[in-house]
């Protein structure tokens, strides 16, 4: 018997390649459940809204306030918290001056845009989706 037997070399050959074949289909198989358990899909018509777009929303409703209509005292506070968010972000502003700004806007007439509810809530039960 020879050192070299061809059939052995053909077996051990076929061996690697059935292995390497193996390794890469599971490695694949791995990084694409990785990569699909990263990913958020937006469904469609959801109510989710980025804090980026709700930031810029809440900017535009404030610099877009008529400070005309608005007292003295107020204008300056309300020039002061716009210097402000310019100068930083929105959240950059405690509570109690988002609250005051929110209510400034709305006092000029630019209202804040509604929030979206918990599916079902103040609908009417005997109109609720049940899904089968």
């Amino acid at each position: 018997m020879s050192v070299f037997n061809p059939l052995l070399i053909l077996a051990i050959v076929l061996l690697a390649f059935a292995l390497t074949v193996g390794l890469t289909a599971a490695l694949r198989a791995g990084r694409a459940r990785r990569r699909a358990r990263r990913r958020v899909v937006e469904q469609p018509n959801s109510h989710y809204t980025s804090p980026l777009v709700r930031e810029t929303e809440t900017r535009h409703r404030w610099q877009g306030m008529s400070l005309e209509n608005i007292h003295e005292i107020n204008r300056a506070e309300v020039v002061r918290l716009l210097a402000r968010v310019e100068a930083t972000s929105v959240d950059a502003l405690r509570p109690n001056e988002r609250s005051f700004l929110d209510h400034m806007a709305g006092l000029a007439g630019h209202t804040a845009p509604v929030e979206p509810r918990e599916k079902g809530a103040g609908v009417a039960p005997d109109l609720r989706h049940r899904p089968a």
